[in-house]
C-alpha cells in the first residue's frame, strides 16, 4: 500500500457495531459506564485497523477474530493516556509481534481482488 492509498483510508465505523470499545476499557481497568475517554479510545481502536491495513492485514473483516482484537487491545494501551512506560512498551512490542505474526498468514492477508476476471 502506497502512502496515498493509506492517507486516503476511510476511518472504519466498526468500532461502533462491536465489543472492541468495552474489551479496550477492560483492559485499561477503564469502568464499563464511564464515558470521559471514550473519543480516545475509539480513535486508538481506528487507528489500529487502519495500521493493520496498512500492513496488508486484514482487520476489517476479521474483526471478530481474537488474534486482532488482541492486537487493537495492544496498539490502544501502547498509545493510550499517560501511564506507566513499561507497560507501554511492552504493549506497543506484543503488537508489533503480533502485526509481524498476521502479516506472514495467507489467512490475515488482505485479498487481492482480480479486475481482470
Amino acid at each position: 500500500m502506497t502512502y496515498e492509498e493509506v492517507k486516503n483510508l476511510e476511518i472504519s465505523e466498526v468500532v461502533t457495531s462491536t465489543n472492541l470499545e468495552k474489551l479496550a476499557k477492560q483492559c485499561l481497568s477503564i469502568v464499563d459506564t464511564s464515558t470521559f475517554k471514550d473519543e480516545e479510545i475509539k480513535l486508538f481502536i481506528n487507528a489500529a485497523i487502519l495500521d493493520m491495513k496498512r500492513q496488508n492485514i486484514d482487520s476489517e473483516n476479521k474483526i471478530d477474530d481474537y488474534l486482532i482484537q488482541a492486537g487493537i487491545v495492544m496498539y490502544v494501551k501502547a498509545n493510550f493516556g499517560m501511564c506507566d512506560i513499561k507497560e507501554k512498551e511492552l504493549a506497543q512490542e506484543r503488537y508489533i509481534q503480533l502485526c509481524n505474526n498476521l502479516s506472514l498468514s495467507s489467512d490475515y492477508k488482505i485479498k487481492e481482488v482480480d479486475n481482470n476476471a
